[in-house]
């Protein structure tokens, strides 16, 4: 249930302004890699709204996705501001629904391909749209029937680098339907971009790559190929897991490894990489890899924890900006080298327009 009262803090107006962060926690076992140390932090631009989604173009702007405006806005690195389009058919929930992921095709330079999840009056789905000189055009319902719920809608969008679109999806608020194959519901989803079903997913006819999740909000490749995903849990622990084809990760009988109705010692289910206890006092959202290092940010837990892989564990982690920016939506890797972040304050409100949210650029040093 999410029904943990989430710590909302007021971005001060010193969270504007460019500062140097050095970690609330610096382990002795973290072992740094080149280039993957956050360090300054400057404010790209605010956002009234919740910027949920975030896919950078070729330029190196990006598009953000607004969830409660149903806008897609367009930031350049220096911060400027355009409205491109809103997403038709798209509705809130009176919680975690609305205007959700965003991807921009591989192929974008060819073909122009914006790729959406939202929510709809009816369901969750995931379309696409020609992006062409600012603008919107030529909307194409790839998937729906995705069931949507007050909570727990998930709703990252991710190329991945064999060129298929990656779609995580929460179970409804219904645990039943993350074991169901049936179901669209607790998994990551694998598409083609055209949206069919790629024929080498691992359940013929089917869009599941992996099953028995509760409400992903994180994926991220790392240089290996490998599919990272971070996961809320319920009241007792969140989680990081390493996806694999067809892996059944366990809920609702595990909340990370603790048992509920039945063993987690289940030899068909596969154990997260890492796990965070209390739930209150975490709750991952985006997640990003830089030089096979793993970026998560956290709402309830108003931070980033930043952890090195190390073949396929997570045996340390950091953490920074604890507090500073409050509530962390989204982390992703620029096509620079940074990761720009964005926060979610107010986000259990549903008022469009009318929040107080940063974008943010952080350097991230040897």
């Amino acid at each position: 249930m999410p029904q943990v009262t989430r710590l909302r803090l007021a971005v001060t107006a010193a969270a504007a302004l460019v500062v140097g962060l050095v970690p609330a926690v610096s382990p002795a076992s973290a072992s740094p890699a080149a280039g993957t140390n956050p360090g300054q932090v400057t404010q790209i631009t605010t956002d009234s709204d919740i910027p949920w989604g975030l896919a950078f173009l070729p330029d190196g702007s990006a598009l953000i996705s607004e969830r409660d405006t149903f806008q897609i806005v367009h930031v350049t690195a220096n911060g400027q501001k355009t409205v491109v389009g809103k997403v038709p058919n798209a509705a809130g929930t009176g919680g975690e629904g609305g205007l959700l992921g965003i991807a921009v095709a591989p192929t974008f330079a060819a073909d122009h391909w914006l790729y959406v999840m939202h929510t709809s009056p009816s369901d969750n789905r995931i379309v696409r749209f020609q992006y062409v000189n600012g603008a919107l055009s030529g909307e194409q319902v790839l998937l729906a029937g995705i069931a949507r719920n007050q909570f727990h809608n998930g709703g990252r969008l991710a190329f991945g680098p064999d060129g298929k679109l990656y779609a995580t999806t929460g179970d409804a608020q219904n645990g039943g339907n993350a074991q169901n194959l049936n179901s669209l519901n607790g998994k990551v989803l694998r598409l083609n971009p055209d949206g069919s079903v790629p024929a080498d997913n691992p359940f013929a006819g089917k869009y599941v790559w992996s099953y028995g999740h509760r409400n992903v909000q994180g994926l991220a490749w790392d240089s290996q190929g490998r599919l990272w995903e971070s996961e809320l849990g319920d009241s007792t622990q969140d989680e990081v897991n390493l996806i694999v084809k067809g892996g059944n990760y366990g809920w609702p009988t595990c909340e990370g490894t603790h048992n509920h109705d039945g063993s987690c010692n289940n030899p068909n289910f596969i154990a997260p990489k890492r796990t965070f206890t209390p739930t209150g006092a975490n709750s991952p959202s985006g997640l990003a890899i830089v030089g096979d290092v793993l970026f998560m940010s956290e709402l309830t837990g108003l931070q980033v924890l930043r952890m090195p892989i190390s073949g396929s564990s997570l045996p340390s982690q950091q953490t920074f900006f604890h507090g500073t920016y409050g509530r962390m939506r989204t982390i992703a890797p620029a096509p620079d080298g940074s990761l720009w972040m964005t926060t979610t304050n107010g986000d259990k409100n549903n008022t469009p327009g009318r929040l107080n949210n940063l974008i943010l650029h952080v350097a991230l040093n040897n």
